[in-house]
C-alpha cells in the first residue's frame, strides 16, 4: 500500500488521471469467521465458520477485492464506463475470460504487450511493484498457491501476522480446515521458514 499511495498515486496524478483508492468494509478475518448459515452444497457446513479461502473459488478475492470494484461501478449510476484489466497479449486463457464483458479492455493485448514487455515498462516508469524483488507474482500471500519466498516477507517484516495465520489451523468448527488441500499446511511452512525443515 505505501507503494500505491507514495509511488503508483502521485505518478498516475502527474499524468494528469484521477485515482481513487478503493477498500473493502471486510477483512480476511471476517471472511474467516463468517458463520454459514445458508450453506448451498454441504449441509453439514451449516453453523460452521467458513474457515481458509479455497483455491478456484475463493471468497475472499470475491468479497475484498471484486466487491468494492463492483460497488463502485454502481455507485456511477449508470454513466457509461470502461475498465481497463492488465491481461497481457501472451495470457490467452485470461483473455478469453475477459473477452466475455464487452465494457472490458487489455490495453496491454491491444497493443500486443507481453508479461515481459509490461514488466520492463513498469520498470522503466517506476512502477514495478517492490514485490517482484522477492516474487514473480503479486498475489495474495494467504492464498493456497501462494510461494515460501511470497510468504517469508511476511514471516519475516510482520512475524505478529503470520503466528496468527498459522495459529488459524488449530481452529475447530471450520468448513474449510486445511489452508492448502493439495499440498503442504501452514505448520510446515512455519517450520521450513523457521529452517527447521529441509
Amino acid at each position: 500500500m505505501d507503494f500505491v499511495r507514495n509511488v503508483a498515486k502521485p505518478l498516475f496524478e502527474t499524468w494528469g488521471y484521477e485515482v481513487k483508492i478503493l477498500r473493502s468494509e471486510k477483512t480476511y478475518m471476517d471472511i474467516f469467521n463468517h458463520v454459514i448459515t445458508k450453506p448451498r452444497k454441504h449441509a453439514s457446513h451449516k453453523g460452521q465458520r467458513y474457515g481458509f479461502a479455497v483455491t478456484g473459488k475463493c471468497s475472499v478475492n470475491r468479497d475484498l477485492k471484486l466487491k468494492p470494484i463492483m460497488d463502485y461501478y454502481k455507485s456511477l449510476e449508470k454513466e457509461p464506463y470502461v475498465q481497463y484489466v492488465g491481461i497481457c497479449a501472451d495470457e490467452p486463457l485470461r483473455l478469453k475470460s475477459l473477452h466475455k464483458d464487452s465494457r472490458k479492455i487489455s490495453l496491454l493485448e491491444e497493443y500486443g504487450y507481453t508479461e515481459n514487455m509490461a514488466y520492463e515498462l513498469c520498470k522503466k516508469y517506476g512502477l514495478l511493484s517492490p514485490c517482484y524483488n522477492f516474487s514473480r507474482r503479486g498475489g495474495c500471500w494467504f492464498c493456497p498457491n501462494a510461494k515460501l519466498e511470497e510468504q517469508r516477507q511476511v514471516f519475516e517484516l510482520y512475524p505478529e501476522v503470520w503466528n496468527t495465520f498459522v495459529s488459524l489451523e488449530k481452529e475447530l468448527n471450520l468448513a474449510n480446515a486445511k489452508w492448502n488441500v493439495y499440498g503442504e499446511s501452514l505448520t510446515e511452512r512455519d517450520k521450513i521458514l523457521r529452517g527447521k525443515l529441509q
